[in-house]
């Protein structure tokens, strides 16, 4: 029985240093830092911690992994539809290279 109460407390110990690790950065980031990519990154780390429960065959960390990962990927689509307004909207507005354009002589 010490056994198996050791190798749950190891499993929720192992799942929630994952999960913090995971969604910490995501968090803690401010608008001004969250890039899109921040969060492909935490969707293709949900989507890792989802195949290991998978493959191990523990129901709840595949679950959590999936939820992450399918959470991140809809707010990564969302934040690159914003990047690409934004991007529109400064080109329209400056132009492509009118970075290059005004330092010519």
């Amino acid at each position: 029985m010490k056994t198996l109460n050791t190798k749950r407390f190891t499993a929720l110990g192992t799942l929630g240093v994952l999960c913090a690790s995971l969604l910490g950065g995501a968090l803690l980031a401010t608008p001004a830092q969250a890039k899109s990519s921040t969060w492909k990154k935490v969707a293709i780390g949900g989507a890792a911690v989802g195949g290991y429960g998978l493959l191990k065959g523990k129901g709840r960390v595949a679950t959590v992994g999936g939820l992450v990962a399918a959470g991140s990927y809809l707010k990564y689509r969302s934040d690159k539809k914003k990047e690409a307004r934004r991007s529109t909207w400064y080109r329209k507005r400056y132009g492509r290279n009118s970075a290059a354009r005004r330092y010519r002589s």
